[in-house]
């Protein structure tokens, strides 16, 4: 009996576990759209970043160049008050301030060329932008598109795996089944393990999990060996035991 519970557990295993992988792969698309997806979206903000530094630049200039308007109006004042002056400390305070005005315009107008060729470089970076955006939009859409020509043949396959695997298990008894499936949840479906021999001391007749690797106990063996009707299971890891045929 124990013996046949074991075989329907080993096409059990072997049925889920290619549910599982189905199921991974079609999860690993999903992820690949979704990472794809978040690319294009940390873009987006690059470029709105860029829009948001381009918009500063430009304020930046408008504010220097008014400073530079104003500034020589301010000149323009002072000329003509020059003309109304007839003390010479007087025109010579007026010549002063036009002069610190005539170094003010000099220095907003470097600041306005070191501006310029700022935003002439965001621009340049904004297109670059823009243009690798549309490439990331254009292979997410081919990504999309694959993905959804694949997706019902997954599906149905998945679909039939299962059923398989819902057959194998409506052949064996509930609480082995939920005892598999709690074994299996835990262990990536692994919830089977062969008891082999210890290669590292092959001659001491030491037999270990096939899972874990970890050492079972003579009577264990001896168990499994004379098809007893109770499962056996891992001390370390849980696995359910059996032997391979040979």
């Amino acid at each position: 009996m124990a013996d046949s519970v074991l075989e329907k557990l080993r096409l059990l295993q072997d049925a889920d576990l290619e549910v599982r992988r189905m199921e991974q792969s079609k999860a690993a698309h999903d992820r690949a759209l979704r990472v794809r997806s978040e690319q294009i979206a940390k873009h987006k903000q690059t470029i709105e970043a860029l829009k948001v530094r381009q918009r500063q630049a430009r304020m930046a200039v408008d504010k220097k160049e008014l400073e530079v308007r104003q500034k020589r109006g301010e000149i323009e004042k002072l000329r003509q008050q020059q003309t109304l002056v007839r003390d010479n400390r007087q025109f010579a305070a007026l010549q002063n301030e036009m002069r610190f005005a005539e170094l003010s315009i000099s220095k907003y107008e470097d600041e306005i060329l070191t501006d310029m060729g700022d935003m002439e470089a965001i621009d340049a970076d904004t297109k670059k932008a823009h243009d690798e955006l549309a490439k990331l939009e254009k292979d997410l859409d081919a990504a999309r598109t694959d993905t959804d020509a694949k997706k019902g043949g997954i599906d149905a396959e998945i679909a039939e795996k299962r059923r398989r695997r819902d057959e194998i298990a409506a052949g064996l008894p509930p609480r082995i089944v939920d005892l598999f499936s709690r074994i299996a949840d835990r262990l990536d479906g692994e919830a089977l393990a062969p008891v082999v021999r210890d290669d590292e001391d092959p001659d001491e007749g030491i037999y270990i999990c096939g899972g874990c690797h970890m050492g079972v106990t003579q009577n264990t063996y001896v168990l499994l060996a004379g098809r007893n009707e109770n499962l056996c299971t891992c001390p370390n890891c849980t696995r359910i035991l059996y032997l391979e045929k040979t």
